[in-house]
């Protein structure tokens, strides 16, 4: 029986060590903590892969300087570019205008690349070339500046074979893959399911202060079945639900529900899936992680908009993306204010040229 190790990271975000495979995880981040290479963290969305980033910088040397991230998928090509290097360029004035970016924003500490596989053949080249020279220019600008930073990379994606597609630089690939960690998902854990609903729990009362539910053997049993194939975000969307009906033969039966569903489809190993809408992007188990993921991502942005009266710079700061990120994501979901007819479209994103910081839903990524 292992005994659970659960530390405390960064404000809400904790890493949960109760099983022998995220034992296994945490034994190897320490190790590579200490190297100071890059790292490629591999995983399915929501397994944890950027708490694993959070726990190697923060038993690094560099753990007293920033640790940033940059959602590759959320950005034009243009925009990642500026939002890496930085940029330069003269205003109506005639006045040289520069922002520096997180290469030189994170200097001394660690950042992280998520959706690695996104990033657009342009700025792989620019990231390899500083990586290489530890030199870069910022963009429209002509001076070179040094960086000094620890580049890892995030992806639920076959890097392998995004390389064979020439979607991949081979060079940039074996460049961060200098040591890789692959986060297991929540159903090669499940030891840890009664710890991660006890936190998602606790969290939601202090944050919405409602008094907390109870969760039942009966409860926990049937959630210690479930697949849980969108992993942590999903886990955490079920507990809001729980949270707000407190309704537990509903919670049961949408459990048991998904256990049906996979009966049906003739998945009898135990494990319960997500039960999507029939359409042809359930046609693989990929497809049905990215629903998953993309149901718990659009829930919380509304819910975040809604809170703030469909303020987007203050939703953005509530769900802590940046303000373009944010309304990449409303046109995206196609989410409107309540008064607002759905036919009416978000502002391209080149229009807004915010530049609030790029993190992405920490929160989701318990470990």
């Amino acid at each position: 029986m292992y005994q659970p190790q659960i530390q405390h990271i960064d404000e809400e975000i904790y890493f949960v060590a109760a099983s022998p495979a995220a034992r296994r995880l945490r034994t190897q981040a320490e190790l590579v903590s200490q190297a100071d290479v890059p790292v490629l963290i591999t995983g399915e969305p929501g397994s944890g892969k950027t708490t694993t980033a959070r726990l190697i910088h923060s038993l690094s040397i560099r753990s007293s300087f920033p640790f940033m991230q940059v959602n590759c998928a959320a950005l034009t090509a243009d925009l990642l570019e500026s939002e890496l290097f930085g940029y330069e360029h003269l205003n109506g004035a005639g006045r040289l205008e520069s922002k520096s970016g997180r290469l030189e924003q994170c200097a001394r500490g660690t950042l992280l690349l998520q959706d690695f596989e996104a990033m657009p053949l342009s700025v792989q080249m620019r990231l390899l070339q500083a990586l290489q020279t530890r030199e870069f220019v910022r963009f429209g600008g002509q001076t070179p500046l040094r960086t000094e930073v620890r580049v890892m990379a995030a992806t639920c994606g076959d890097l392998q074979q995004a390389v064979a597609g020439k979607n991949i630089l081979e060079e940039l690939y074996y460049h961060v893959n200098v040591f890789e960690l692959k986060v297991p998902p929540i159903r090669e854990r499940r030891e840890e399911i009664p710890l991660l609903l006890g936190h998602f729990m606790n969290r939601l009362t202090r944050r919405y202060s409602v008094p907390p539910r109870h969760f039942s053997p009966a409860l926990l049993q049937a959630c210690q079945r479930c697949d849980w194939s969108g992993n942590l975000a999903q886990l955490e969307i079920f507990v809001k639900r729980f949270l707000v009906s407190g309704d537990e033969n509903a919670a049961l039966e949408e459990l048991n529900a998904h256990s049906h569903y996979e009966a049906e489809n003739g998945q009898g190993d135990g494990f319960a899936q997500e039960e999507f809408s029939a359409t042809e992007e359930r046609s693989s188990l990929k497809s049905l992680v990215r629903h998953a993921k993309g149901e718990a991502e659009r829930s919380a942005i509304a819910q975040a908009l809604e809170e703030t009266e469909w303020n987007r710079k203050a939703a953005a700061r509530l769900l802590r993306i940046s303000y373009r990120a944010l309304l990449y994501k409303i046109q995206q979901y196609e989410l409107a204010p309540p008064a607002v007819s759905r036919s009416l479209t978000v502002a391209p994103l080149a229009e807004k040229r915010a530049t609030a910081g790029t993190k992405r839903f920490d929160e989701w990524h318990l470990l």
